[in-house]
Order: C-alpha cells, then sequence, then structure tokens
C-alpha cells in the first residue's frame, strides 16, 4: 500500500518540471519568481519542501559560523537544493555559475532575467540607500559610491552570476574571458532575456513550459526622484558606463539573441 502511494506521488510529481530562478538583485525578480510559480504550479507547493528560496537569514549565519563569504553560503545551499531529488522550484539572489550549472542543467531549467546594467546598477543603489531592512544598507552619496568596492561589486554582477570568476578585481583582469564564459553558461539556460525586452521573454518561457504567465509589478523603487537625478548628471552617468563595461557586453549580447534575424 505504502509503495503504492508512492509511485502515485511520484507519478504525479513527474509532470511538473525543475525550475531554478536565477534572481538577479532590481531585475524585477521578485514579481518574475511569483509568476513563474503560479504559471507551473499548484499555489500549496509554496507550504511543501517542494518549492524553496534560498534563505537570507541562513546563508548569513553560515557565513558568520563558518568564515565564508555569504555567496559561498548561498552557492552551497543552491547545490543542496539542486540535488534534492523531490526539490520543484528554487529561487533566490544566488549565482548560477558554470560548475553549477554544468552539473545540473540536464535535470533543471535555469530561468533568468537581465536589466540594463545601468539601470539596474542605479536601481540597487537608490534601494539600498532607502530600503527599512539593515542588510546592505549604506548612507553614501553617489559620487563616494561610486568610488567603492560595493560599485565595482554591483558593477560586475552579471559576470560574478555567470561567469567562472566571483571577485570584481578578476572580473576587470580578466574581462574577455568573463564575458565569454558568462555567455557561454547562459546558453545552457532554458530561457534568458532582459527586461527591457519582458514580452519576448514572456513568449519564450510560454513557449518552452506551455504554459501561460501573468506578471505584476512589485518591489519597487523606494525613490525614485533620486534616481531621476542621477541619470540627469552626465559625469555620474557616464562612470556608471565606466564601471558597467564587462555586464554591459554581456547583457548586449544577449539583447542581440532576442534580435530579429534579418
Amino acid at each position: 500500500m505504502q509503495s503504492s502511494l508512492k509511485l502515485r506521488a511520484e507519478n504525479y510529481l513527474s509532470r511538473y518540471p525543475k525550475v531554478f530562478f536565477c534572481h538577479i538583485p532590481k531585475c524585477a525578480g521578485v514579481s518574475l519568481s511569483n509568476a513563474i510559480h503560479a504559471s507551473l504550479y499548484p499555489t500549496l507547493f509554496k507550504a511543501t519542501r517542494l518549492s524553496s528560496n534560498i534563505d537570507l537569514v541562513g546563508s548569513k549565519v553560515s557565513s558568520e559560523l563558518l568564515e565564508i563569504d555569504m555567496t559561498v553560503a548561498r552557492e552551497v545551499q543552491l547545490a543542496f537544493y539542486l540535488s534534492d531529488r523531490h526539490k520543484k522550484f528554487v529561487t533566490g539572489h544566488c549565482p548560477a555559475r558554470p560548475t553549477i550549472v554544468n552539473k545540473f542543467h540536464g535535470d533543471w531549467n535555469f530561468v533568468t532575467v537581465l536589466r540594463d546594467p545601468n539601470k539596474r546598477f542605479v536601481s540597487e543603489f537608490v534601494y539600498n540607500k532607502f530600503k527599512d531592512s539593515d542588510w546592505g544598507r549604506h548612507d553614501d552619496s553617489i559620487e563616494n559610491y561610486l568610488d567603492s568596492p560595493f560599485a565595482k561589486h554591483s558593477a560586475t554582477t552579471y559576470a560574478r552570476y555567470f561567469s567562472k570568476f566571483n571577485d570584481a578585481s578578476e572580473i576587470f583582469s580578466n574581462q574577455e574571458e568573463a564575458i565569454a564564459s558568462s555567455l557561454e553558461n547562459l546558453k545552457k539556460f532554458s530561457v534568458v532575456g532582459t527586461l527591457e525586452n519582458l514580452k519576448q521573454w514572456q513568449c519564450k518561457f510560454n513557449s518552452f513550459f506551455n504554459t501561460n504567465i501573468k506578471i505584476e509589478n512589485k518591489n519597487s523603487s523606494p525613490n525614485k526622484d533620486l534616481s531621476k537625478e542621477l541619470y540627469k548628471n552626465e559625469s555620474i552617468v557616464r562612470k556608471i558606463e565606466e564601471l558597467n563595461v564587462v555586464d554591459k557586453a554581456i547583457y548586449e549580447a544577449v539583447l542581440e539573441w532576442d534580435a530579429p534575424s534579418r
């Protein structure tokens, strides 16, 4: 009897795909994560071990106790989740670098969305300056921020998430390799696109998973006026563009993938 119930449960679950949504900060990830889950799974999955988030609190505790980098703690958690044969959906602010993708992309569908790096950079700066929680919050002016290690870290987000490198200084020292390894990795994703071309991303997602995804806007910037002011300052915009050189190349290549054939 027990084996029969187990077999029925496994047959039922086999109809649902395994998806890791790589949630890049400030790329509408909250809206997309919710929409992906709603389009592919029953709501009740969220209350079970079938669906998991890369946990901020857990990764912070692991980082402090084991004296390891927060990102490493998250990647360990991701590898653990992807190794769980019962898991169906995972999401969170966590890189999906080549070692992870190469290991698991045969069983898992990797999905992500990129945003114009300059807009993403400004959005992250503003969000972290005015958000309520303490984690990642800062009180820097944009001028001071642009000369800080945090700016270099933010400007290499795509390369850190998808290339063979995980450190900003390494990425700036190996720009072509960081770009190439990111793009080679992203080609293994089931669905990848850009926020600026979200309708195209939706079409690809719907076609791949045979569904009809509906996306709502969540978690918007807490101070849009500051964002607008920053864009008016040409020297600030120029410096942001210089910092974003690697991520911009990755983003533009993904844009090109979506361009219509001539």
